[in-house]
C-alpha cells in the first residue's frame, strides 16, 4: 500500500496524466483509508478548476508600472541576498 507521501505524488501526476492502471488502484484504494490524502486531493481538484475559471474569465496582462515595480523588487532582494 502507499505511503501518504507516495499518494500526494500520484494525486498531483495524475492531474496531469493519465497514471497507469496498478497506479490508479493503489491510488484509489489509499484515499478510501485516508482522510487526509482523500482531503488533499479534492483540495488539489478545486486549486486547478479555480485557476482554470481564473485564467479564462480574468485579463491577466499587467501594467508597465506594475511589472517595473516587481522588477525593482526583484533586484532589491538579489542585492540584499
Amino acid at each position: 500500500m502507499l505511503n501518504c507521501k507516495q499518494a500526494s505524488e500520484l494525486a498531483s501526476q495524475a492531474m496531469d496524466e493519465k497514471l497507469p492502471f496498478r497506479e490508479r488502484m493503489a491510488l484509489k484504494l489509499h484515499l478510501l483509508f485516508c482522510r487526509s490524502c482523500a482531503n488533499f486531493t479534492r483540495q488539489l481538484a478545486f486549486l486547478r478548476e479555480a485557476s482554470y475559471r481564473f485564467r479564462t474569465h480574468h485579463d491577466l496582462h499587467l501594467s508597465d508600472e506594475a511589472r517595473q515595480r516587481i522588477v525593482n523588487t526583484l533586484k532589491d532582494k538579489q542585492d540584499c541576498g
